[in-house]
């Protein structure tokens, strides 16, 4: 029998066999082509993620942190920068300083008082305390005397002149004769403030001599005659005390 098949033109593709792939309805994706299980788990952990994020953004919250707060001392250094701290941190120092120094040298400002504690006072035995002129020495005997405890005038005396203030009043020692003259004073204020006359000092080289009788004493009995002697290192201290009259020759 003849072939009755349309002759093939050589410009037609060969049609061969092929696999037929059934695809679900509203499926556009053939079964051959869906994910795996791995990757769908993977993808809706995405999701959640997703989500949590959406969700983090929602109640305002952020991945930024927030910047640390300096401590106190960098605030504090930070505040030096500004003058007017400087000019109050200068003054306050230089406060502080004059109050040390004026306890070094004027004691306590305490009022008179019978007690003979020795609390905060100078050992009897310890090195003199020396003053820069003779007029301040003697001024801080008047001081010391007045307060409380008044042994802390014996500092300003070396050992011999602990000895000759004590005899002049007399009394065993130093501290005893400081609480004998303490227990005279009126009005401890006057008497921390005498007033020395322009001859009531007399310097000769490295001695000195200042005379009771010429110094104005208020609120307490008025002191002897004061020698004072300059030490190697510029100082002055007490060596010697004796008693005189009121009224000078």
């Amino acid at each position: 029998m003849a072939d009755q098949r349309e002759p093939r033109s050589d410009n037609m593709p060969e049609i061969v066999d092929a696999e037929v792939v059934e695809v679900a309805e509203g499926d556009p994706t053939p079964r051959a082509q869906a994910p795996k299980a791995a990757d769908d788990a993977e993808y809706q952990e995405f999701l959640e993620f997703k989500r949590f994020k959406e969700w983090q953004a929602s109640q305002g919250g952020g991945t930024a942190t927030p910047a640390p707060e300096n401590p106190w001392w960098k605030k504090a250094l930070g505040a030096l920068r500004h003058k007017w701290v400087r000019r109050i941190l200068y003054a306050l120092i230089a406060l502080l300083l004059l109050n040390l120094a004026y306890d070094h040298y004027f004691g306590d400002s305490g009022g008179s008082s019978g007690g003979s504690g020795t609390g905060g006072s100078a050992p009897i035995d310890a090195v003199p305390m020396t003053a820069q002129n003779p007029q301040q020495a003697i001024r801080s005997v008047y001081n010391y005397l007045r307060a409380d405890p008044p042994e802390q005038a014996c500092a300003l005396f070396d050992a011999e002149g602990k000895r000759g203030f004590a005899s002049a009043h007399g009394a065993p020692d130093c501290a005893a004769a400081a609480r004998s003259v303490h227990d005279q004073i009126t009005d401890p204020n006057a008497y921390a403030n005498p007033k020395f006359a322009h001859d009531a000092i007399v310097e000769a080289g490295p001695e000195a001599q200042v005379q009771g009788c010429r110094l104005q004493v208020g609120g307490g009995p008025r002191l002897g005659t004061f020698k004072l002697t300059r030490t190697p290192q510029g100082g002055w201290t007490i060596s010697a005390y004796a008693l005189t009259s009121s009224t000078c020759p």
